[in-house]
């Protein structure tokens, strides 16, 4: 049978390595950890693991979420970055017992990674990759969803909160950015 971590290594090759503490060494109620690849050549992916043991609440529908937080980056950026942020967006959805949704904006918060004018996160399925891995179903819980967290600008933040996140995605379709590139410029 199957388990969930087989299901993410199918699609993003093996744990290369996790972190069970944060940066003062304090344990976590969840890892983060780096997979080999990611869906391009030159990139990986780094995801929560235990967050989904977690039935977080929405707010708006009283619905019980099970998920965990994926982030893309190119192979060579720094990785105590990606999970230092992976682990506050963690706790804080532990901390209020409720879910990332699409289409909602964290953010902005200042500069998410040194060297960036990316300032806030946008909430998203993983279009880079397959559209069965964006759900795992085993069949006995709630599924769990893979929830990407997408760095974005403060003005593409904005715009998410104006016009509606179906309109920003309409736009990241149209204009194709590399949303893998932490040093790129607004497309709105």
């Amino acid at each position: 049978m199957s388990t969930y971590i087989d299901f993410l290594e199918k699609e993003l090759g093996t744990i290369e390595k996790g972190w069970s503490t944060d940066a003062k060494g304090e344990k976590l109620p969840f890892d983060v950890v780096k997979y080999c690849r990611g869906p391009f050549q030159g990139t990986v992916t780094y995801s929560t693991l235990g967050i989904s043991h977690h039935k977080l609440e929405c707010s708006s529908s009283n619905k019980l979420i099970r998920h965990e937080l994926f982030m893309i980056t190119d192979e060579d950026f720094g990785e105590n970055e990606v999970v230092q942020v992976l682990q506050q967006l963690g706790l804080e959805a532990l901390q209020a017992h409720s879910p990332y949704l699409r289409g909602q904006v964290i953010g902005p918060r200042g500069i998410v990674f040194k060297g960036s004018s990316l300032e806030a996160l946008y909430v998203s399925s993983p279009a880079y990759y397959p559209e069965e891995f964006h759900v795992y179903e085993s069949g006995e819980e709630l599924p769990i969803v893979q929830v990407w967290m997408i760095p974005i600008t403060a003005n593409e933040a904005d715009y998410v909160l104006r016009y509606g996140w179906s309109q920003f995605e309409d736009i990241l379709v149209e204009e194709d950015p590399d949303l893998i590139d932490f040093s790129r410029v607004s497309i709105v």
